[in-house]
């Protein structure tokens, strides 16, 4: 114990660094739970449709969705989120919400968790990781 005492008055820079490091990851992991959604991969995301029959959910806007989306994906705005949450029936059914880089995805995902729908995914980098991944989009 002396010698950690020693190590840290000798390397404070160094602890005060691991310090504030690890309460950002915590922060971050606690926000992801919080919030109720857990970001995932693209390959993720086709394993989750395809074995259990996920939901892509597309949040951008109308004239961004119709330029290019995923296949089978469903196109409810950001904007009109709220009002339209009835139409989804099944809250227990995973849904993987999109938008264009994953920014605007977390603010889908509170509001799907507040109206409690269980199994909330946001797909990292959003379509653009779709993309870059070369997988199939519609027009």
């Amino acid at each position: 114990m002396e010698n950690l005492g020693e190590f840290l008055v000798n390397h404070w820079v160094l602890a005060t660094l691991f310090v504030v490091l690890s309460s950002i990851l915590m922060s971050d992991s606690l926000n992801q739970r919080i919030s109720g959604m857990t970001p995932i991969t693209t390959a993720q995301a086709v394993q989750l449709v395809n074995q259990q029959k996920g939901l892509f959910l597309d949040i951008r806007e109308k004239d961004e969705f119709s330029k290019a989306h995923i296949a089978e994906s469903t196109s409810m705005p950001l904007s009109t989120l709220s009002d339209n949450l009835g139409s989804l029936k099944n809250k227990t059914q995973p849904i993987i919400i999109i938008c264009a880089s994953g920014q605007r995805s977390r603010a889908a995902a509170k509001q799907l968790s507040k109206n409690e729908f269980t199994e909330v995914y946001v797909l990292t980098g959003g379509l653009n990781s779709w993309k870059e991944a070369k997988l199939p989009l519609f027009s």
